[in-house]
Formats: C-alpha cells, structure tokens, sequence
C-alpha cells in the first residue's frame, strides 16, 4: 500500500506532499523532484527557517489538520 509524505510546520500549520512509497519491503519511495515539486520544497525551507518542522505520513496527527499547500 503506497503512502504519501508531507513536510510540515507545526508553529504555522502548513504542510507541503513531497514523497510517496510504501511499507512494503519490494517497493521504494521517492520524493517528487520535479522543477515545481523542488522549488516549492525550497520555498517552504525558507519560509519555516529555524520552525518546528516535522515529516510524516499524511493520515498521521498533527498532519491532517494542517493547511496543505499546493504546488504551482
């Protein structure tokens, strides 16, 4: 069953999906590195410099109530 990722904020409540995989042993993730998916990535960095970041599986708590951003 494949997963989705989100790096998160916990001071603003945003997240941004940066990576997808699974928990099974045969298959292997990856993090999205289109040109969008990593600029968005580095904005968000930026943004949430020396914040509480945290990384997780999007369905986990504190995730899902956060404002998930969209890449443009």
């Amino acid at each position: 069953m494949s997963q989705t990722y989100s790096i998160a904020c916990k001071d603003c409540k945003k997240a941004l999906w940066i990576a997808q995989g699974s928990y099974s042993n045969k298959k292997k993730g990856f993090i999205y590195s289109t040109k969008k998916h990593t600029e968005a990535l580095f904005d968000f960095l930026i943004t949430h410099e020396n914040h509480n970041l945290i990384f997780g599986v999007n369905v986990d708590d504190p995730i899902l109530d956060y404002e998930e951003l969209e890449i443009e």
